[in-house]
């Protein structure tokens, strides 16, 4: 181990204590390769000596050429022709316009925002600054070309991967990251599922169960997001390192490496959270959504087995599954509409009934706190009322 001054870190040097703020929080992990973004980064942050790996040592993280698919290119698609579908796609200067259009859409529209819990000032903020950052990635061709693909190849995958987007931000405005992480985050985010693009199409929209060697054919696709992802050089390591490591669980029971606990980079655990929350709510191509109060029992049984309990938590603190004005139907056969969710679990909303369970609209409707009442839960949203 040596330590240097920020100003004599190069490019390729192995960070090899983990570096923590004033406040305590993971700045830079054990075992990450230095880029001229993150020594800047550094530098800016004030660091003076930092220390590193002596050279000719390895990093302390997983070997990822273990985890690529053999009988291929880095970074090609599986699929015959797909390598060259890619990058048709990438030339596609419509298809990009439209998928530039479909994110402003998204980070400006009321609807997007609805689903957060947070005080209304600081709801104004977040919106404002994740506007920003979000758009900021479009700036830069090569991520807002890959957007692109996964627009162009799947729409699902796309709108799915926005609202991942959306909810681990939260998570991490609320765990006090700063700019640059908040940056990682953001890129890591909105891509970290492009190794999907990469797979054969047949499989990836298939409306049936997979067969064992399908199944792990789609599990390589954080190997394959790895891939296309690290040799761009606009993409930040840890946003890389997010695509590959975000189907590890905390109990060791994830891929590709069954990383167990701290072990697991903290982005990548934002970012599965939120992946599997959304994916549960949203529909896939094999399968319906979820109602949402099964989703809400994934979440609680997950702390500390799929997820840290902490995240699991302070997700469910932050993240509204009614949205305000939404009409539901409860266990008990009561229709009524969501008035107040703020500060309280995201399931368990203030209701205002406006119809009995007997289908008897309410003459003068009350209210019914589902924290005070617990043997009431929603069972789902209503339409049409």
């Amino acid at each position: 181990m040596r330590e240097l001054h920020v100003d004599d870190l190069r490019p390729g040097d192995i960070v090899n204590k983990t570096l923590l703020s004033k406040s305590g929080m993971v700045m830079l992990e054990s075992g990450t390769v230095l880029t001229e973004y993150y020594i800047n980064r550094l530098r800016n942050l004030g660091y003076k000596r930092v220390a590193v790996k002596d050279s000719g040592q390895r990093p302390v993280s997983p070997d990822l050429s273990n985890s690529r698919p053999k009988k291929r290119e880095s970074g090609e698609a599986l699929e015959s022709g797909g390598a060259k579908a890619v990058a048709e796609m990438k030339n596609n200067e419509a298809a990009l316009v439209r998928t530039e259009d479909s994110v402003r859409r998204f980070v400006e529209s009321d609807l997007t925002y609805s689903r957060l819990s947070l005080p209304f000032l600081e709801t104004a903020r977040f919106r404002r600054d994740f506007r920003e950052r979000v758009l900021s990635v479009l700036e830069e061709k090569p991520l807002a070309n890959e957007l692109s693909v996964m627009m162009q190849s799947d729409p699902q995958l796309f709108q799915h991967s926005l609202k991942v987007s959306l909810l681990s931000n939260v998570l991490g405005d609320v765990r006090g990251f700063d700019s640059s992480r908040l940056e990682e985050l953001t890129i890591g985010s909105m891509l970290f599922d492009i190794g999907m693009t990469r797979l054969p199409e047949t499989i990836v929209k298939a409306k049936r169960k997979l067969s064992d060697s399908e199944r792990e054919m789609v599990r390589q696709h954080t190997s394959l997001g790895y891939d296309v992802l690290s040799k761009i050089k606009e993409v930040p390591q840890q946003a890389a390192r997010a695509a590959l490591l975000h189907h590890e669980r905390f109990s060791g029971g994830g891929y590709p490496f069954s990383l167990k606990g701290q072990d697991i980079p903290e982005l990548a655990q934002l970012i599965g959270l939120a992946d599997i929350y959304d994916a549960l709510l949203s529909k896939r191509h094999h399968r319906d959504p979820y109602p949402n109060n099964e989703a809400m029992e994934y979440l609680f049984a997950a702390g500390n087995y799929d997820f840290n309990m902490d995240i699991v938590q302070m997700f469910l603190k932050h993240v509204v599954v009614f949205p305000i004005s939404s009409v539901v139907e409860l266990s008990n056969g009561q229709i009524g509409i969501v008035e107040h969710a703020e500060n309280r679990l995201a399931h368990r909303p203030v209701v205002r009934i406006i119809r009995e369970a007997n289908g008897e609209a309410i003459a003068r409707p009350y209210t019914v706190d589902l924290n005070q009442n617990r043997q009431l839960v929603i069972l789902r949203l209503v339409q049409g009322i």
